[in-house]
C-alpha cells in the first residue's frame, strides 16, 4: 500500500499562464519562475499513481497572498478529489498571514470534505513569533477536526535552494509545543527537528504528535538519515511524501533500500504510517 503524503496540483488556468500569477506573489514566483519547475493537474497525478502502483496521494495547491487565487486552487483540489474518490485526498492550502480570511477558507474547505490542512508554508516570512501566532488558529482547527496539518520546514544549514526559508528547529519546536493536540506532519524531515527527540526531558513528550515526511529528502540527506530517525523517533513517525512533481517514487524507494530498512519498515514508510495518520 503506497500513500503519498505530499503532492502539488494546480488548475489549468495557472498551468497555462503561470507568469500571470506572479504579480504580488513573490514566493510563487521564487519557486515557479523557472519554466523547468513543473506544474501538473489531477489527471497527471492519478496517472502517475497508477504507474507507481500507489493507492492515493494527498494533494494541495499553494499559499497565495491573493485570497481569490487561494480559493481557485482549493476549489480545484476539492473538485479533483470528488471526481477521483480515494485517489486524490484533498488538503486545504492557505497563507496563514491572511489572518481571518485564511481561517475562513480552512473552515470552508473542511466543511466541503478536506482531509487535511497544508502545505502551510511561509517562505520569506520564516517562522517568527508573528508567523507562529498566525498559524495558531489554523492549528487549533486541525486539532478540533482531528485532521493533520502539514507544515513546511527545512534545515537551517547547508546549501541554498529556492524555497529554503529562514526556519530554525527551535521555532518549529515552539509552534508544535504550543499545540500539542494537533497532528503535525513536518515536511522535508522536519528540518532535523527529530534529533530533539533524543533529549531526556520534555522534547519526547512535545514531539509525540509529530510525523515527518520525506519530501525532497533524496536531494537533502544521505540514506543513513532514515536509520537515525528510526532510532530517534521510531519508523512509525516517517511518512512518504514525494513533493511530486519534484521527484518520483523510485528515488525514495532507492534511498530506503540503501538505508537498510527492512521490507516491513519500508511498507510502513511508504503508506502504512500515513494510513494511520489519516484514519484510513
Amino acid at each position: 500500500m503506497i500513500i503519498d503524503a505530499h503532492t502539488h496540483i494546480c488548475p489549468p488556468e495557472i498551468r497555462a499562464a503561470r507568469s500571470a500569477f506572479f504579480k504580488g506573489e513573490e514566493d510563487f514566483a521564487l519557486l515557479y519562475e523557472d519554466p523547468a519547475a513543473r506544474l501538473i493537474g489531477a489527471d497527471e497525478l492519478v496517472e502517475t499513481l497508477d504507474a507507481w502502483g500507489a493507492i492515493s496521494a494527498c494533494a494541495f495547491g499553494f499559499p497565495f497572498n491573493d485570497d481569490s487565487k487561494t480559493r481557485l486552487v482549493n476549489d480545484y483540489v476539492m473538485a479533483s478529489a470528488k471526481a477521483r474518490p480515494g485517489r486524490v485526498i484533498p488538503f486545504v492550502c492557505v497563507n496563514p498571514m491572511r489572518g481571518a480570511a485564511a481561517v475562513k477558507e480552512v473552515e470552508r474547505c473542511i466543511e466541503s470534505g478536506a482531509k487535511g490542512i497544508g502545505e502551510i508554508a511561509t517562505y520569506k516570512a520564516g517562522m517568527t513569533k508573528e508567523v507562529r501566532d498566525a498559524i495558531a488558529p489554523i492549528a487549533n482547527i486541525a486539532a478540533e477536526a482531528d485532521i493533520p496539518l502539514l507544515l513546511h520546514t527545512n534545515e537551517p544549514v547547508g546549501h541554498s535552494y529556492p524555497g529554503k526559508a529562514n526556519i530554525s528547529p527551535e521555532e518549529t519546536y515552539a509552534l508544535v509545543k504550543a499545540h500539542p493536540e494537533t497532528k503535525w506532519i513536518l515536511a522535508h524531515l522536519g528540518g532535523g527537528l527529530f534529533t530533539y527527540a533524543l533529549l531526556k526531558r520534555e522534547a519526547p513528550e512535545v514531539l509525540k504528535n509529530v510525523w515527518y515526511d520525506t519530501a525532497a529528502a533524496p536531494f537533502l540527506y544521505r540514506p543513513e538519515v532514515y536509520r537515525a530517525m528510526r532510532e530517534a523517533v521510531g519508523i512509525e513517525k516517517i511518512v512518504y511524501g514525494s513533493d511530486y512533481p519534484l521527484l518520483p517514487l523510485e528515488r525514495y524507494k532507492t534511498t530506503l533500500v540503501a538505508a537498510g530498512l527492512s521490507v516491513e519498515e519500508q511498507a510502513l514508510v511508504l503508506g502504512g504510517n500515513m494510513a494511520e495518520v489519516l484514519g484510513l
